[in-house]
């Protein structure tokens, strides 16, 4: 199993047949750190940090809480979390087709190639334009891509970038973070 060093790694431990007031969770390396057990219907619930070098492994013992016998034993190993990156719907890449762009309805985030997906979602964003047209600037609050951005889209020349800037992302209990900009060739 996969742990994320400085991520909320929730581990789930499910009790069918058994309540989950009969086990204990023991850390058996000073590398991991469990918070406090919370119950949900069949299942424990436990935050995971770990702490050690990367490509460590670290265990967590299931124990039977009223004669401390092991049960089982998780063995985790950890990596860094990947950055986290915003997108423009479902689009890959720096330039996509004008009836592609404007088939989109929101700037998602994600950690491409990754296991972790804490639930961060855009709380607003810059989109910049300009060509020969003109130019313009419009600043959008949330994570749709508002019916101004698409206008902008669709009367823009072939060749034309548009930018989204100044992109920003949160989560429950997390601090807001700022993304990289994405730039977006119009084809």
């Amino acid at each position: 199993m996969l742990l994320f060093i400085e991520g909320n790694n929730v581990v789930q431990i499910y009790c069918h047949g058994s309540k989950p007031t009969d086990f204990k969770l023991k850390c058996l390396d000073a590398g991991l750190r469990i918070g406090q057990p919370e119950i949900k219907g069949d299942t424990l619930n436990v935050l995971a940090m770990p702490y050690p070098k990367k490509d460590k492994t670290m265990r967590l013992a299931i124990l039977n809480a009223k004669t401390s016998k092991q049960i089982k034993v998780i063995t985790f190993v950890c990596d860094t979390i990947p950055p986290l990156i915003a997108s423009i719907g479902k689009l890959k890449g720096n330039e996509a087709k004008r009836k592609d762009i404007l088939s989109q309805v929101a700037v998602k985030c994600s950690f491409p190639g990754s296991l972790y997906s804490y639930p961060y979602a855009i709380k607003q964003y810059t989109f910049r334009i300009s060509s020969a047209k003109g130019s313009a600037t419009i600043p959008v609050k949330g994570f749709f891509i508002t019916n101004d951005v698409l206008k902008e889209i669709n009367n823009a020349p072939d060749g034309t970038i548009a930018e989204f800037t100044d992109i920003k992302a949160t989560c429950p209990e997390c601090a807001t973070r700022t993304l990289d900009n994405i730039k977006m060739k119009i084809k």
